[in-house]
């Protein structure tokens, strides 16, 4: 057996340096959301994750480097909720409307640090900030194709409009998160996702008025 493939702990060394990655970015979104981004430092991330900063530079060349990965794993996550829950069989449009909002709801209100990071503190630097845009443009795409699914008759459907009206809700809804997290209030769940599918409704047959 190769030396690489030794197991210890009943873990073979590449399932060791996947379990290292995961708590440094575990460790990461603790102290990226209880310092900020300006306090927080690597040798803190390694602290909190009970690892040296010799296993962290292995897996990130930088802080940023690895904040950028934890918000790289939020959007994934993101998406795969939204894949998992627009597909459930049995269910009317409007109806996975209303979960694919009750399963973002329950992700970022289960654990609020995801807000701080993703949205609050991922404004300190240009390379941070282009993440937060791009999971902005992501949550609006989402948020236009709930739209155009719920629309009476998608096929004649204002895809500017819609565009226009995901790209102001989701700002809105970003923007909710980061006060309800910044106050540390707890959104009724229930009757925010009732609310923002009212909302999807009828932003979906809103149409852009022509100028001119």
């Amino acid at each position: 057996m190769a030396t690489s493939d030794r197991v210890y702990g009943g873990l073979t060394a590449g399932e060791r340096e996947d379990r290292r990655r995961e708590q440094l970015l575990a460790a990461g979104l603790e102290v990226f959301a209880a310092s900020g981004w300006d306090r927080a430092t690597v040798r803190d991330v390694c602290r909190s994750a009970g690892l040296s900063q010799r296993y962290f530079y292995e897996h990130f060349t930088s802080k940023q480097d690895l904040f950028l990965a934890i918000c790289q794993g939020i959007a994934a996550d993101i998406e795969r909720l939204v894949r998992e829950a627009a597909t459930g069989t049995g269910r009317e449009p409007l109806e996975r409307v209303g979960d694919v909002l009750g399963a973002l709801a329950d992700y970022f209100g289960g654990d609020p640090r995801r807000v701080t990071v993703a949205l609050v503190e991922s404004m300190a630097t240009p390379e941070l900030r282009a993440s937060r845009s791009a999971l902005l443009t992501a949550s609006a795409d989402i948020a236009a194709r709930l739209m155009r699914s719920i629309h009476p008759d998608p096929a004649h459907a204002d895809v500017r409009g819609i565009a226009v009206s995901a790209q102001v809700l989701s700002g809105g809804i970003a923007e909710l998160l980061v006060s309800a997290a910044a106050t540390q209030t707890e959104l009724p769940r229930d009757e925010l996702v009732a609310h923002l599918t009212r909302l999807y409704t009828a932003a979906a047959t809103l149409d852009v008025q022509e100028s001119g």
